[in-house]
């Protein structure tokens, strides 16, 4: 175990096709703060299960916000920031081990390997994010429907992936993505095109974004190949893609 020097930091709400499997990932650790937002369903029964697990609860306002009060509850120097449907392997595991003891960089980005059903999708649209920083060189900050870490310092990339396994039903995602297209399209309306990137750019036309995804995910990264599994994450990409543009649309038009 690594006694003080790491904490992992986990958000959830109605997590329970997930949250086991990434807390068996994470016996190695002395400590594990979980900021839960109200789960009604098995989640808290399951972290329960978990003697390093400790819960702590915070209504939901923003992601950046629950982040935030979780960072101020860990006492380590360094925090790992998971999602509850993150699995580490031993490779990713031993990488970070390695990484807190040389103490070169604030933080750390990570890449994903998605799964679908258990099953690896192959290569997704999703770009690396921060996961393992040092506390005291960052914080989170709200951009639109999810979080940013602003890092006081350099930045290092793990050459191991986390698997992304969200075994969540198609309900719960619908909704989330509900919720989500509304922020992101609250940002976008508001945020004039100079501060914008290309991709947000694209987004704002209210056109172009559905149609690119689609092919890009389908035929320029190869899920067309990849059965079942790649189709169904292309679909998951292009509806996420077209809420967006739907409240884009809605916006303009009560204007």
């Amino acid at each position: 175990m690594i006694p003080t020097s790491l904490t992992a930091l986990i958000l959830t709400w109605n997590e329970e096709q997930n949250i086991g499997r990434t807390l068996s990932c994470l016996g190695w650790l002395e400590k594990i703060v979980i900021i839960d937002s109200g789960s009604t369903d098995r989640t808290l029964d399951i972290i329960t299960t978990y003697p390093n697990a400790n819960v702590y609860y915070r209504k939901f306002d923003t992601h950046a916000h629950q982040w935030n009060y979780g960072i101020n509850l860990c006492k380590s120097k360094w925090i790992l920031s998971l999602d509850a449907d993150y699995l580490l392997t031993d490779a990713f595991i031993d990488e970070i081990k390695t990484l807190i003891n040389k103490d070169d960089n604030a933080a750390y980005y990570a890449a994903f390997e998605f799964y679908v059903s258990g099953k690896p999708v192959g290569k997704n649209n999703t770009k690396p994010r921060p996961v393992l920083f040092q506390k005291n060189q960052c914080t989170y900050y709200d951009e639109g429907h999810t979080q940013r870490l602003l890092i006081n310092g350099s930045t290092g990339l793990f050459k191991n992936r986390i698997l992304h396994d969200d075994r969540k039903p198609l309900t719960r995602w619908v909704t989330n993505q509900a919720a989500y297209s509304s922020k992101e399209a609250d940002m976008l309306d508001s945020t004039s095109n100079e501060k914008l990137s290309f991709i947000f750019k694209l987004r704002k036309t209210k056109i172009f974004a559905p149609f690119l995804i689609f092919i890009y995910c389908l035929f320029i990264q190869g899920l067309i190949f990849k059965g079942w599994r790649g189709w169904h994450y292309t679909l998951q990409r292009t509806i996420a893609e077209m809420l967006i543009c739907l409240r884009l649309t809605e916006k303009k038009l009560n204007k």
